[in-house]
């Protein structure tokens, strides 16, 4: 476990029916939201869970929430049409609109802005590291690139290799995770050190997502969903199935 902070589940989701779920260690589902609710979802440092509502946003209105893992949700102000969300530390959140701006957020819906970024693929925040898909200049293929939060303007490192992974999840040492080639890959912070997650899903995982534990979603799946799948410790790291479906899964700092 990663720190004291977190809520009581080591893993959220949302299902078919855009509803958020919590699941628990027994891979047990429960039901946080009404359906019709969730396009993304997110976890500060604190274990705060975020969502991106499937409202449109309005004047007065929010596509924001924040909840304490309890399925109570509370809307929060002043977002300027946010299309992409990850959590942050403490409380907070960063999100990005759709012309690039990267902001970030508390749950009293203050924040400053990070940065301008032209071409945003993905990212995520973890571990006091934000992780990110752009192109270096504009106009040129995006990029797997990682910044320090700690200063405002943050200051971007590009990944050695010229990589461009999906689906990129920073976890509570700062590391990112993602997909290539359906297959799960780590980045470390040192900016060279590379390597696989483990074995059981190459070549079948379309999310990876890692905080206290790791997390894959397969490209297997129906109707329901796509099935969720766990890293264990053996032979190296090894995803088993959970008997979960959904259409995304967030890994959490949980208690």
């Amino acid at each position: 476990m990663s720190n004291t902070n977190g809520n009581n589940y080591p893993a959220w989701g949302i299902d078919f029916e855009n509803r958020v779920f919590a699941m628990d260690t027994s891979y047990a589902v429960y039901p946080m939201s009404d359906p019709d609710f969730a396009e993304l979802i997110a976890i500060s440092d604190s274990g705060i869970i975020w969502v991106l509502s499937t409202s449109p946003d309005q004047p007065t209105g929010s596509v924001l929430y924040w909840g304490k893992g309890d399925g109570n949700w509370t809307p929060v102000g002043n977002v300027p049409g946010a299309v992409d969300l990850t959590g942050g530390a403490g409380t907070g959140a960063v999100y990005a609109t759709e012309d690039g701006q990267i902001w970030s957020i508390d749950i009293n819906g203050e924040g400053e802005k990070i940065d301008q970024i032209n071409d945003l693929q993905d990212m995520d925040f973890g571990g006091g590291y934000l992780w990110a898909v752009f192109p270096l200049a504009p106009g040129g293929a995006p990029v797997l690139q990682f910044a320090y939060t700690g200063n405002i303007p943050v200051k971007w490192q590009p990944f050695n290799g010229a990589v461009a992974p999906d689906s990129i999840s920073a976890g509570y040492t700062g590391d990112c995770y993602g997909v290539s080639d359906f297959t799960g890959v780590y980045y470390s912070t040192n900016g060279t050190s590379t390597g696989p997650v483990g074995s059981g899903a190459n070549g079948s995982t379309l999310e990876i997502t890692f905080k206290n534990n790791i997390y894959a979603l397969s490209t297997n799946g129906n109707e329901q969903g796509n099935d969720v799948l766990i890293w264990v410790d053996t032979q190296g790291g090894v995803f088993e199935p959970t008997g979960v479906q959904a259409i995304q899964i967030l890994a959490t700092y949980y208690l």
